[in-house]
């Protein structure tokens, strides 16, 4: 497996403010969902087709007229759950732990357009189906059938054995081919290496020709490239176009517009915390979104946190691996 060695920067965490610490002392105290209106205002994060878009704080005199009044609740969520989810952020400073739940052989549930390099390659179960997907569309644009999944998920000792044999081959302190144990993005489970198979030979993944379909539509499935060119300022890793990262729509579909890697849309994000402006952003078919941030006291000795989550609408979370979560609602199902 090649160097995969991110270290990311340490992002700013939005502190509680005096709503959400009323609302959670309402929660405590009476163990129910709020039962009032919320009235939220949104800041609008549409895709900026410019080639010069940049990550800022979303300017306050541009946020959008319409408001949404969701009913919000309460939902207790175990603080582990912080190192799961498609948003989550594996590198140096935010190692993870193994993904024990949801793992699945690529070999034993791949489509008929799809390779694998062997019977050992596995991934998370949503990486797998969104995956799949991918590649039918891919066949049904180019003809094409020959996408090879080379390397996936990788648990924490495999890493050490990695990791510790290329120490021992080099003598040095630090290994320049692969991430520490616990820091490989490979760990998450949301990660793989996309290559080709070709005539009965493995050939390197290329955006060249037929191929440039992938990087054009696969945030149309959740994929983003995880180290794509121009961001290793943010990623600390160089430029590595064959490996792609689920982090799920709409995120994918916002990185991608606004030429955004994962560090630099987590920070984004986190500017938006439940009690101030939630952002609001869309898919490739226009759906809009709702996404807000919930810090977690990292110092709290209790085993679960309560999270603000909408009671009339479709929603999602993923943790961060930091210190919080991200919540999704989908708008269209708003009430």
């Amino acid at each position: 497996m090649a160097e995969y060695r991110s270290t990311g920067r340490e992002l700013r965490k939005s502190p509680k403010g005096l709503i959400v610490g009323l609302f959670l002392i309402a929660l405590t105290a009476a163990g129910a969902f709020y039962a009032g209106n919320v009235l939220n205002n949104m800041v609008s994060l549409e895709p900026d087709d410019s080639d010069e878009a940049e990550i800022s704080v979303p300017d306050m005199s541009e946020m959008s007229e319409e408001s949404s009044r969701i009913e919000y609740g309460s939902v207790r969520i175990s603080k582990d759950r912080i190192r799961r989810g498609p948003l989550m952020l594996v590198n140096d400073s935010f190692p993870t732990e193994d993904a024990e739940e949801g793992i699945v052989s690529v070999f034993e549930q791949k489509n008929e357009y799809l390779t694998v390099r062997d019977m050992e390659v596995r991934l998370l179960d949503e990486t797998m189906d969104a995956l799949n997907r991918m590649a039918e569309g891919f066949h049904t644009a180019t003809g094409h059938a020959d996408l090879l999944v080379r390397d996936g998920y990788i648990t924490k000792d495999a890493q050490k054995r990695l990791y510790e044999a290329d120490l021992q081959m080099t003598g040095g302190s630090s290994s320049a081919l692969y991430a520490m144990p616990g820091c490989s993005e490979f760990e998450s489970g949301y990660t793989f290496e996309l290559s080709l198979f070709v005539n009965g030979a493995f050939e390197d993944f290329t955006d060249e020709g037929d191929y440039a379909w992938i990087l054009q539509h696969c945030a149309e499935y959740g994929f983003v490239q995880r180290y794509p060119e121009g961001k290793s300022e943010y990623t600390h890793v160089t430029d590595r176009p064959w490996v792609f990262r689920y982090v799920g729509t709409p995120h994918a579909w916002y990185m991608y517009k606004n030429k955004l890697c994962l560090e630099e849309y987590t920070e984004l994000l986190e500017m938006h915390p439940f009690e101030s402006e939630h952002a609001v952003i869309s898919d490739q078919l226009g759906r809009e979104y709702e996404v807000y941030y919930v810090s977690v006291d990292p110092d709290d000795p209790e085993p679960d946190t309560v999270v603000p989550m909408p009671i009339d609408c479709q929603y999602s979370y993923t943790g961060n691996n930091k210190h919080g979560f991200y919540v999704t609602v989908n708008l269209e199902t708003a009430t």
